[in-house]
């Protein structure tokens, strides 16, 4: 695995040239993708998928060598369809949904290496509510939604979640159902399918790498977890919540962020992370900026809480300074105008950037609509695709159709250069 200092990320900063990152999209009548079944994933391409369901977040991510990672199925309690559509329908819950997903983009079939909940959200890990199985003679028995759904059809090798081993980080996890349905489907699948959970240490740079060819000039550096963020030098670290009196905290700012590099390539992920937490003198706890200096600038960043208008500050945004942004979508006020100006406002950073959530209700789209920044939205609607190839040196954005499951490409944006190929002069 390559290493990596905080030398390395300045190295592959982004370069102050608009004229240089601008202008490389593609319309959708333009490619001859379009129209057809997605090509898939080949090796020594890195491909990042946003499954919409309608029932919250979904990533499944392919790095070089085939090693795969799937972080989050949410479930929410939508009950017939709810203001965003359930997709393909609602004959399925999202669980089975997402597992049929990735074993149809997925080179080793039922087996994923890497599991993670980002935080426990139902939105994220799925929630027991009426119409949701429950196991039988499985010792601590729990609903069959969300994560433990998918884990009924894939097997995972290792996983993470905010709390392992003790839960009690930063404060005990009490009366967390969502946590506490993810420990029981844990233990079961530990003992019937050998599961292995690891406890996420942000600052870590070998906790998530290449099992199949390490060759590849690839890494992930763990950023936050429970409040802890990375400083950016060495695996150092520091307790945002060190002094926390206050009860238990906001969840969403307790969320697992990391950053993906491979080779000029740069991507961020971070759950809902957002300003949620404060004391209660009003004063923020500021770990959503935190995880953006950690980050440095990335080329393509999946945005916290679903640009939700507590996420995505200026601070957050001056640091990552993305020529994409990705987010899911599931409630109709998704994306969040004010969230949206703040990520595509040229007074943040210079240059042109695009944002693509993946589907968006007619009420939001008509909001979109009359910002000055509407044209840096792409509507095209259905799943997301993040492909990196060239050794990490170019990358697309895919739409692909939620309707049904034939993978249909419906738009396809890039080739983008990545920005850590694009050398300012002296760099």
């Amino acid at each position: 695995m390559t290493k990596s200092t905080r030398r390395d990320f300045l190295k592959t900063a982004v370069c102050a040239s608009g004229a240089l990152l601008g202008g490389f999209r593609v319309h959708a009548a333009e490619s001859f993708e379009v129209g057809r079944p997605y090509v898939g994933w080949g090796t020594g391409e890195m491909d990042v998928h946003l499954i919409y369901t309608g029932r919250g977040e979904s990533l499944f991510h392919i790095f070089p060598d085939g090693t795969t990672m799937l972080i989050d199925a949410g479930d929410w309690k939508l009950k017939n369809g709810g203001p965003m559509p359930n997709l393909p329908d609602t004959s399925r819950l999202a669980g089975e949904w997402v597992a049929r997903y990735v074993g149809r983009v997925n080179p080793f079939g039922s087996r994923v290496d890497y599991m993670m909940l980002s935080h426990y959200h139902p939105d994220h890990g799925g929630q027991k509510r009426e119409g949701v199985e429950m196991t039988s003679g499985r010792g601590e028995d729990y609903a069959v939604t969300g994560l433990a759904q998918v884990g009924e059809f894939i097997s995972f090798d290792t996983a993470f979640d905010r709390g392992y081993p003790d839960y009690e980080t930063p404060a005990p996890i009490l009366n967390q159902k969502v946590a506490e349905n993810f420990r029981r489907y844990a233990a079961w699948a530990a003992k019937e399918k050998g599961l292995r959970m690891e406890k996420f240490e942000p600052g870590r740079l070998d906790q998530i790498r290449l099992r199949k060819d390490p060759s590849y000039d690839f890494h992930v550096r763990n950023l936050t977890c429970n409040g802890v963020a990375w400083t950016g030098v060495g695996e150092e670290t520091f307790n945002y919540f060190h002094d926390w009196k206050e009860e238990v905290p906001p969840e969403n700012p307790l969320s697992l962020s990391l950053t993906i590099q491979y080779g000029p390539f740069r991507y961020y992920t971070g759950g809902d992370l957002d300003t949620a937490a404060h004391y209660k003198d009003g004063t923020v706890i500021p770990i959503e900026a935190a995880a953006g200096r950690a980050a440095g600038a990335v080329d393509v960043c999946k945005a916290n809480h679903h640009v939700s208008n507590n996420a995505s500050t200026d601070e957050f945004v001056r640091a990552v300074q993305a020529r994409a942004y990705l987010s899911t979508v599931w409630v109709d006020s998704q994306p969040g105008v004010e969230a949206a100006a703040r990520l595509l406002s040229r007074e943040n950073y210079p240059g042109r950037r695009t944002l693509y959530p993946t589907l968006v209700s007619r009420k939001r789209r008509d909001s979109i609509a009359e910002q000055p920044w509407k044209d840096d939205v792409a509507l095209d609607g259905g799943h997301v695709v993040l492909k990196v190839f060239d050794r990490g040196r170019q990358y697309k954005i895919y739409y692909l159709t939620a309707e049904d499951e034939s993978m249909r490409v419906k738009a396809v944006y890039g080739p983008f250069p990545s920005t850590g190929a694009i050398r300012c002069k002296g760099a």
